[in-house]
């Protein structure tokens, strides 16, 4: 059988969770992920996979293209679709494909975009003026640049029921829209504490012998708290601790003011990479002492896990994450959790980490254990087998 999984944009992180699902499912089926492409290539993290076979249609991302998206929906050939967010371009283009063929199609859900726009709205929009302006623009987006429209997204909230099976990250997402909860999984064979040597490593990168290394690994946005993690290391103020940002770069503006702001404050105690392929993810993690997840507390984070969290679990890495979403529960009693919003909490925790390293140690390995139990590729297989067995 094989499966076309719909990808809203190749060029951007939201592709992620289509090739984890794609991963995961090509040991059961043929797999195929189908998508627009908004930028010059597929998104470096996966773009090095040849494991994966991508189809796609390559857009101008100011105006929609009626022809566009009619080669887009041509390419779709699968037995089955499984869509990938609840998006113009992966969702609206399942359902039309559903009505004129009467394929089956699912639905994955790994994150609440409406949230994303509201804590926008916000956090910009305190004036009239800018509420009239935020409106005409997403008037004007609606039939343009749908992809990205505030008004499709509450749109597509309402037509979710429309899927024939619904998949989510989380239970925020299950209690809002149902379906079966599938958290973000990870390869535990390939992401492997054991295969690597930190010292080895460290002279690699040209990093001292004795420096203790705080890392945030992601795709930079202003949710993720990055900039109190600057905050928390400026405080900490020693010169044996580096922050390193891997997954940072310049191609955005809030990138390059990260880096900026790094770089001022901390000065040469921050070490900054930009986005990297899958592959040397778990080597840049075994570089670290603790991997941060600093998630803001709003409707952006209320809805999301970050999937570098399982990263960080799967390497044995002591993880430190924020009291939002299920963090919590997910680092229950193998990790270390602390109020979001707080610089001063986040320091605390990151050196009681570096202060004690024996039970840094042996927490890092139960976070390793709970990763391969409940959150790895293998776990992911049998939900989703026990889905598509249904439609053979």
């Amino acid at each position: 059988m094989k499966i076309s999984i719909l990808a809203p944009d190749l060029s951007s992180n939201s592709v992620g969770r289509a090739y984890i699902l794609a991963r995961v499912l090509q040991g059961m089926h043929t797999v195929e992920i189908v998508g627009p492409l908004f930028s010059k290539s597929i998104w470096l993290p996966v773009a090095e996979d040849k494991k994966i076979s991508y189809s796609f249609v390559r857009f101008d991302n100011r105006f929609v293209s009626i022809r566009g998206l009619k080669r887009l929906y041509d390419q779709i050939d699968g037995d089955i679709i499984y869509a990938v967010k609840p998006g113009f371009t992966s969702f609206n283009i399942g359902l039309i494909k559903k009505l004129f063929t009467k394929k089956i199609l699912l639905l994955d859900i790994d994150n609440w975009e409406l949230g994303l726009f509201i804590d926008y709205f916000n956090r910009t929009c305190k004036k009239s003026s800018s509420r009239i302006f935020f409106y005409a623009k997403e008037s004007f987006k609606f039939f343009l640049k749908p992809w990205d429209s505030f008004f499709w997204t509450i749109i597509n909230e309402r037509l979710v029921r429309h899927a024939d099976e619904i998949t989510v990250s989380n239970k925020f997402l299950k209690n809002r829209f149902g379906g079966t909860i599938l958290y973000h999984g990870k390869d535990v064979q390939a992401i492997d504490p054991f295969s690597f040597d930190k010292q080895s490593l460290k002279q690699k990168y040209d990093i001292s012998r004795d420096s203790k290394i705080i890392m945030f690994l992601g795709t930079p946005k202003r949710h993720k708290g990055i900039e109190d993690l600057i905050e928390a290391v400026y405080l900490i103020n020693k010169d044996n601790i580096l922050l390193m940002l891997v997954g940072v770069g310049k191609s955005d503006a809030y990138g390059k003011y990260l880096i900026h702001l790094a770089e001022t404050k901390l000065k040469g105690r921050v070490r900054i990479y930009g986005p990297q392929p899958a592959g040397k993810i778990p080597e840049f993690l075994s570089l670290s002492d603790v991997v941060v997840i600093p998630q803001k507390k709003g409707l952006s984070t209320i809805g999301q896990i970050p999937s570098k969290i399982f990263d960080s679990m799967a390497m044995a890495k002591p993880t430190i994450a924020t009291e939002v979403s299920e963090l919590p529960e997910i680092l229950n009693d193998c990790g270390w959790i602390t109020e979001p919003d707080s610089p001063g909490h986040l320091k605390r925790a990151i050196l009681d980490v570096l202060e004690n390293r024996e039970k840094a140690g042996r927490i890092g390995l139960k976070a390793r254990q709970k990763c391969i139990e409940n959150y790895s590729w293998d776990k992911m297989e049998v939900i989703l087998d026990d889905i598509f067995k249904k439609y053979k």
